[in-house]
């Protein structure tokens, strides 16, 4: 398993120490910020998988917080706690924020483990998938340089069972 930075963001100090006590035995690099200003200027010096933040918060909003992260960080996954859990916020927060999950406190914290180890098979899936499609690009880019130097090359006759006829 990789090392995943995970980003937490609460105004509660309970919150933080109880959310990186879970986590840190899973290998993770917990991160910790007291608000969301202090959270971006964690992530302007830091690789950041993953952040859970508190809607709830002095100053910026956990959704203000994650909407700006979506705009300048939109490859890292995001998870939004609330106390004060109502389906507008819910909404607000995937619509606008893209939010992976929504979570309400009290934490159930297997729950939590669950979610986060989900995220990250999410996040290694994409980075697959994004591999495979710059691979693709690459093997048709050659395609069309080889039918350019050869006319005819790329051209395959199939029978109706897909299988190839050759003219040899």
């Amino acid at each position: 398993m990789s090392t995943y930075t995970i980003l937490v963001v609460d105004d509660e100090n309970l919150m933080l120490e109880l959310i990186s006590k879970t986590l840190r035995p899973a290998g993770y690099e917990i991160l910790t910020a007291s608000s969301a200003e202090e959270g971006i200027a964690l992530i302007d010096v830091n690789n950041v998988d993953l952040i859970i933040s508190d809607h709830k918060m002095p100053g910026m909003t956990g959704i203000k917080f994650l909407q700006y992260i979506r705009i300048t960080y939109p490859e890292i996954l995001t998870i939004l706690l609330t106390g004060y859990a109502n389906l507008e916020t819910a909404m607000d927060a995937i619509n606008s924020a893209g939010v992976y999950k929504f979570m309400t406190k009290p934490l159930n914290l297997k729950e939590l483990i669950t979610i986060v180890k989900r995220a990250f098979e999410v996040k290694d899936l994409i980075k697959e998938k994004n591999l495979l499609i710059n691979k693709v690009k690459s093997y048709e880019s050659r395609l069309n340089e080889l039918e350019k130097e050869y006319p005819g090359i790329t051209h395959v006759t199939r029978d109706k069972n897909g299988n190839i006829v050759s003219d040899l």
